[in-house]
C-alpha cells in the first residue's frame, strides 16, 4: 500500500504540471483559430511520456526500451515536463500576483521551457573545472603543491554513456593530476556499465595513483562487482582502509570508507595504521561523515552525492539547493577548525538528466600547508 501511494504521488507530480501546460496551450492555439491543432501539439507532448513510463518499468526489468528510441525521447520529455512544473509554479505566482486570472504575455510563458531546455542541453553536459586550494594543517613538506584532481558521480550508464565517460576522462587528464579520485556512485544501478566507466577513469594518467571509494548506488547495484571493474582497471578501491603515499620522502595517508547508507563506514578503520607524522585525506562518498572524521582528526575529506541539487542557485547561496533537503554540506569548500571538507557536485547526472544553477565539475585541488594566523577565505562555489 506504501509503494502505491509512492507511485500515485510520483505520477501526480509528473503529469498535473503537464496537463496544466498542455490546457494552456490548447486554449491559447484556440483563440487564435488553431484548437485542431493545439489538441494535437498538446497530446503528442503528453504522449512523451509513454516511452519514460517504459523506462521506469525497465528498472525493474519487466519491459525494455532500446537505447537509441530512449535516448531520443530523453531529452524533449525532460525539457517538456520541467518546463510544465516551472509553468505551473509560475502561473501559481502570476495568478496570485494579479489576484486572479489574467492573460500571461507569450514570453513570459514560454521562458519556463527555455529553462529547462538550458539545463537539460547545456546545463547537464557543460563540465565545469573547478580549482581549490586547501591548506592542510600538519601537511608534510613533501606534498606542498600537490594536485589531487577528483571526480563523483558519475553514474555510468543508459544515460551516461561510454562517449560521455571518455569525454570526462578527457577533461580530468589535462588537469595532470599527481593523484586522482573517485567519490563514489561510479554507476547509476546496474554493474554491466562499471566495465565502461573503470576503463575511463584508469585512461587518465597520474603520479601516484587512482583511487576510487563506492557509493550508495553501486552497494545498490552490487559493489563487489563494481570494484571488480576498478580493480581489473588498476583503481585502487579503498574500503574503509588507507594507503601511504609517499612525495619526495614524505607521507600522506589517503583512505576510504563505504557509503553509510548501505555499506558498513568504518572511518576508524579507514584510519588505522595512519603514521602520527602523515596528514590525512579521506574519501566519503556521502558528506554527511564529515562530523565523525572531525572527531577523529581528518585533514580533509572529500565527498560527493548531493550533485549540488541539480536545481539550485548556488551563485546566490549554496543552501538554495535541492540538496539541502539531505545535507547541510550541499557543494564546494566548508571548514571546521582545522577539518575541511570538500563536496563535488558530480560530473553525472541522474533522472531528470538536467541541471539549472549546478553545473557538473572537475575538481584541482591543490594542497598547502596552513600557516598560523593566516585566513584561507572560502568561496562560494559557482
Amino acid at each position: 500500500m506504501r509503494r502505491a501511494r509512492f507511485y500515485v504521488l510520483l505520477l501526480a507530480i509528473t503529469l498535473s504540471p503537464q496537463g496544466i501546460a498542455a490546457s494552456d496551450l490548447v486554449n491559447w492555439l484556440g483563440r487564435h483559430d488553431m484548437f485542431a491543432h493545439g489538441l494535437s501539439v498538446a497530446g503528442l507532448l503528453l504522449l512523451l511520456n509513454v516511452p519514460m513510463a517504459f523506462e521506469v518499468l525497465r528498472r525493474k526489468q519487466k519491459s525494455k526500451l532500446p537505447r537509441l528510441i530512449a535516448t531520443l525521447f530523453q531529452t524533449p520529455w525532460t525539457v517538456w515536463w520541467l518546463g510544465s512544473l516551472f509553468y505551473a509554479l509560475l502561473l501559481a505566482f502570476w495568478t496570485l500576483a494579479h489576484l486572479g486570472t489574467a492573460p500571461m504575455p507569450v514570453w513570459l510563458a514560454l521562458a519556463p521551457f527555455a529553462l529547462a531546455s538550458y539545463g537539460a542541453l547545456f546545463g547537464a553536459t557543460a563540465l565545469r573545472r573547478e580549482q581549490v586550494t586547501v591548506p592542510v594543517e600538519g601537511l608534510p613538506k613533501g606534498w606542498e603543491g600537490a594536485r589531487i584532481v577528483q571526480l563523483s558521480d558519475l553514474h555510468s550508464g543508459r544515460h551516461v554513456s561510454s562517449e560521455r565517460l571518455q569525454a570526462i576522462a578527457r577533461r580530468a587528464a589535462r588537469l595532470k593530476p599527481d593523484i586522482l579520485v573517485v567519490t563514489g556512485d561510479i554507476v547509476h544501478n546496474s554493474t554491466a556499465f562499471a566495465r565502461q566507466a573503470a576503463e575511463a577513469i584508469a585512461s587518465i594518467p597520474t603520479t601516484y595513483g587512482t583511487f576510487a571509494c563506492l557509493g550508495n548506488h553501486d552497494f545498490w547495484a552490487g559493489p563487489d562487482d563494481v570494484e571488480q571493474a576498478l580493480v581489473s582497471a588498476g583503481v585502487q578501491v579503498l574500503r574503509n582502509r588507507g594507503v601511504l603515499l609517499n612525495r619526495r620522502g614524505d607521507g600522506l595517508w589517503l583512505c576510504g570508507v563505504d557509503d553509510p547508507w548501505n555499506g558498513h563506514c568504518d572511518p576508524g578503520a579507514a584510519l588505522a595504521g595512519k603514521p602520527p607524522e602523515a596528514a590525512s585525506v579521506m574519501l566519503s562518498h556521502q558528506p554527511n561523515t564529515w562530523p565523525r572524521a572531525q572527531e577523529l582528526g581528518v585533514q580533509l575529506q572529500l565527498s560527493g552525492h548531493t550533485h549540488g541539487g541539480q536545481l539550485a542557485l548556488l551563485w546566490l547561496h549554496r543552501s538554495l539547493s535541492l540538496a539541502r533537503l539531505i545535507t547541510p554540506f550541499v557543494a564546494g569548500l566548508y571548514r571546521a577548525g582545522s577539518s575541511y571538507l570538500y563536496v563535488n557536485r558530480g560530473a553525472g547526472s541522474v533522472m531528470p538528466m538536467v541541471r539549472i544553477g549546478a553545473r557538473p565539475e572537475v575538481t584541482e585541488l591543490t594542497l598547502i600547508p596552513a600557516g598560523p594566523g593566516i585566513i584561507h577565505p572560502i568561496p562560494e562555489p559557482a
